[in-house]
């Protein structure tokens, strides 16, 4: 076989899918991988080569269910840490296992757990926590061996269909358990330097260097060196961030293969260079060889500096196996080399498979290694020669490659980041050149030149000269309103799809310019095959003899389903007939997307957390939203001010077109409040301010009643304070056909005592649950006006305030009312039809009629 590790690959890939997707017994997958192992031996034995290939496939695929496993699954004996997670604190030791990683206002520290100490007796224990400090100012390192008071949980997801499953990230990092450190003086730093000896050498070195930059090289040069140099990405400057990633050059702040890939070319043209300079080593040595050698080490070496995270680790080693193909001479079959690289990968770090960095690296490669012959030959040859037309040929070239892996990547950017930059070709032309082949090769000199600080201070801001000039061609090329443009999710059909077209396209343009014509190579190559069925060989001859009219027939096929798919997404929008309402699992917080018959989009309110640290609207909503292949908001509702409804709308407000915004008028002195203002102001957004007195409104057959507040805050008063946000939410009834909903916002029984009050009907099958379920809401009286069917509770899993309060559910259970929660049934999907309820939730599903 041509390329042999491909189907061992692939074998592999599909044994760790399978392990991630469904829960199969170790124990199982063990014996029976055992017994697969002892048939193989005897068939290599025997000499039964068609029973060697299949045990080979099999125990590849047996042995990717059992080493993912090991991650999902592990191991959980009597001092394993999780056994002492709970709602109170708990006196840890252990030792930080690796470097931490320290952003704006909070360090991360990942604890590999020796003993908790109870009653002044210490309890071994076992397993790694996340710890996140507050403000801690670079206190702790790699190695210290620390004693913390500190509550441990398990990580929470946002359950959203399709949402970031933070809780399995964290598993395949060995993370079982987090905790949360509001003041680093909690934190008692017990010994130094009790990690691995080396590690520990090479971390204070790594220090050495972060200082040096910190104290030469001004924002944002400082954080983009810092990045390239030592892997730390967290300096960089978010705003900086977000131009890189308009620009399509993000790629360049996270070390990756290409990093790593520029690094070993320079070590060999370096090391060539040098050994052609002598006679006796031309004749000696195979000097391709040896330079390909001598490279691992500034290879392995580099990768050491950059604190040797996975994503480093996996360029590395992708690397590496190139090299390792170039010393054994078999450097031709580049697709095989990828192959086989990706295959020691997945066995030695399984979970990389679900990396978006390896996804990315291998889809960029791969995509060169297969697109760039064929885009490559569409460049004209000329008869001159001369310098200016080798580098307009040579920029050509890399023009082509950057090409090739946009086209191979431009999928998984879609699905990990919905956003695509139209400018990425030619930002890529200006910016890896000058980060590759000044930047890093100038901070490699800095690194060698660390110990003398004044060499190693004139590298760093000869380095930052030239980041500047990027940042510079960065910034004005992403202020175009054209450099990126937000894209809804990809479907898995969409992705396969997609790479089928390329796949399909690059083998018609070869079988147009093969000079066979129509007839081309048997499949069988005109020998009975041995272990392929007759049917499948003659089907081969077949489609070898009518190349040209499979390839067509099946390229018009692709094109025949995307057409169909974009029929069928438009016709799921706009021929909606039913009314839908998603109260989204933002935590601590409420965001409700509402979905009306006819295509029209509400939502309401947009989480957010308190501290501001992490942006829901980003992280969350918009994904959701985009999954649901949304790019408008018709209307958006803000209910009131706090933090927990508005925290997401600003980013949702400017990266989202949305048709007009809706609120009570209060005003706050919130940032997100100011942000909101400003992106409404710069976009021309209509604010329409509504209460009481608004009048019904109508969208596709569904009625929208304002109920509250009395008054908007633009007339002569809000009905209770103006301070009071919560009692002056807009409170809407949304009826369709004989069905409604209500969403109270966060009023208090005094607001609900005034809504009893007035005579308006409150009756609705569906309650979202007032304030999140506070003990001052849903009191009795409300609850017999609305005599809801069933109640959302939008809160976050054990929150700081207590929500839902028990006696409000115990209120809930004694009226016979159907409770749903965010934080346990994740999001909660009402479908109604007018007559009929339909309630679906993450991982379960009923029906209510």
């Amino acid at each position: 076989m041509r390329r042999p590790v491909i189907p061992l690959l692939v074998a592999l890939i599909s044994g760790i899918t399978a392990g991630s997707l469904v829960n199969i017994p170790g124990a199982l997958t063990l014996v029976t991988l055992l017994a697969t192992l002892a048939t193989l031996f005897f068939s290599v034995v025997a000499g039964r080569r068609g029973t060697v290939a299949f045990c080979l496939i099999i125990s590849l695929f047996l042995l990717g269910i059992l080493n993912i496993n090991f991650y999902l699954h592990p191991y959980c004996g009597g001092d394993d840490i999780t056994l002492h997670a709970g709602k109170e604190k708990l006196t840890i030791e252990g030792l930080v296992c690796s470097p931490p990683r320290v952003s704006r206002d909070k360090t991360s520290l990942v604890i590999s757990s020796s003993r908790i100490i109870r009653d002044g007796i210490a309890v071994p224990v076992k397993g790694k926590i996340l710890l996140s400090v507050k403000d801690s100012n670079n206190l702790f390192k790699y190695g210290n061996y620390i004693r913390v008071k500190v509550r441990l949980k398990e990580p929470h997801n946002f359950n959203n269909p399709g949402g970031f499953d933070y809780k399995r990230y964290l598993l395949y990092r060995g993370i079982r358990l987090r905790g949360y450190v509001s003041r680093p003086s909690d934190i008692v730093i017990m010994r130094e330097s009790a990690g691995n000896y080396l590690k520990t050498r090479i971390e204070r070195y790594r220090s050495r260097l972060r200082g040096l930059i910190l104290e030469n090289a001004p924002s944002p040069e400082g954080g983009i060196l810092q990045a390239l140099i030592l892997g730390e990405k967290e300096r960089i400057p978010e705003k900086i961030a977000d131009k890189f990633n308009r620009a399509g050059v993000s790629h360049i702040l996270a070390i990756s293969g290409l990093h790593v890939g520029i690094i070993a070319f320079l070590s060999l043209i370096i090391i060539r260079t040098i050994m052609k300079s002598s006679e006796y080593l031309l004749l000696r040595f195979n000097i391709f060889k040896v330079s390909a050698l001598f490279a691992v080490i500034p290879i392995i070496s580099y990768a050491f500096i950059a604190g040797l995270r996975i994503s480093t680790i996996r360029a590395t080693i992708m690397i590496l196996c190139f090299l390792i193909a170039l010393l054994a001479g078999r450097g031709r079959d580049l697709l095989n080399i990828l192959a086989f690289a990706a295959f020691a990968i997945l066995i030695i770090t399984p979970a990389s498979l679900f990396d978006v960095s390896f996804q990315l690296s291998f889809a960029a490669v791969a995509s060169i290694i297969l697109i760039t012959p064929t885009l490559g030959g569409m460049i004209p040859k000329g008869t001159e020669v001369g310098l200016f037309r080798k580098g307009i040929t040579d920029i050509a070239l890399f023009a082509v490659v950057s090409l090739s892996a946009m086209i191979g990547t431009y999928p998984l950017i879609a699905l990990y980041f919905n956003r695509v930059s139209a400018i990425a070709l030619l930002s890529n032309l200006f910016i890896i050149p000058i980060t590759g082949f000044a930047v890093l090769p100038l901070g490699i000199l800095f690194i060698i030149a660390a110990p003398f600080a004044p060499i190693a201070t004139a590298f760093i801001q000869a380095a930052s000269f030239f980041i500047r000039i990027s940042v510079s061609i960065v910034d004005f090329l992403s202020s175009f309103s054209f450099s990126s443009f937000h894209v809804t999710t990809p479907t898995v059909p969409e992705i396969i799809f997609y790479y089928l077209l390329i796949i399909t396209a690059l083998k018609l343009a070869d079988a147009w310019k093969s000079k066979e014509g129509e007839t081309g190579h048997e499949f069988s190559g005109g020998r009975k095959t041995r272990f392929l069925p007759v049917m499948i060989t003659r089907l081969g001859d077949m489609y070898m003899a009518n190349r040209k009219s499979f390839l067509t027939l099946f390229l018009s096929f692709i094109l025949l389903f995307f057409a169909a798919d974009a029929f069928y997404t438009n016709m799921k929008t706009s021929g909606r007939k039913h009314l839908e309402i998603t109260f989204i699992d933002v935590g601590q917080g409420s965001s409700t997307l509402i979905k009306f018959p006819g295509g029209k989009v509400m939502l309401v309110d947009g989480g957010g957390f308190y501290d501001r640290s992490f942006d829901l609207g980003k992280y969350v909503v918009a994904p959701y939203l985009w999954r649901e292949k949304i790019k408008k908001v018709d209307i958006m509702v803000l209910t009131h001010p706090d933090q927990d409804h508005i925290g997401g709308l600003p980013f949702l407000t400017e990266n989202f077109e949305v048709g007009e915004l809706w609120s009570n008028g209060c005003e706050s002195k919130n940032e997100s409040f100011r942000r909101l203002n400003e992106v409404i102001r710069k976009k021309a957004i209509r604010h329409r301010i509504v209460d009481k007195t608004t009048p019904e409104q109508t969208i596709g057959g569904v009625s929208i009643s304002i109920l509250n507040p009395a008054k908007s805050a633009s007339g002569k008063g809000l009905h209770f304070p103006d301070f009071d946000y919560n009692n002056n939410g807009i409170v809407m009834k949304i009826t369709f056909g004989n069905k409604s909903i209500l969403l109270p916002a966060d009023i208090s029984k005094f607001a609900e005592a005034e809504l009893v009050a007035s005579g308006m009907d409150l009756r609705a099958d569906i309650l979202m649950a007032p304030h999140h379920g506070a003990g001052t809401s849903s009191s009795t009286l409300f609850l017999k006006a609305v005599r809801p069917e069933i109640i959302v509770i939008s809160c976050g899993p054990d929150n700081a305030f207590g929500f839902p309060n028990s006696d409000v559910l115990d209120r809930y259970a004694r009226a016979g009312i159907r409770v749903l929660r965010t934080d346990k049934n994740g999001a909660v999907t009402i479908r109604m039809d007018g007559e009929d309820i339909e309630v679906r939730y993450q991982g379960s599903e009923a029906v209510d009629s």
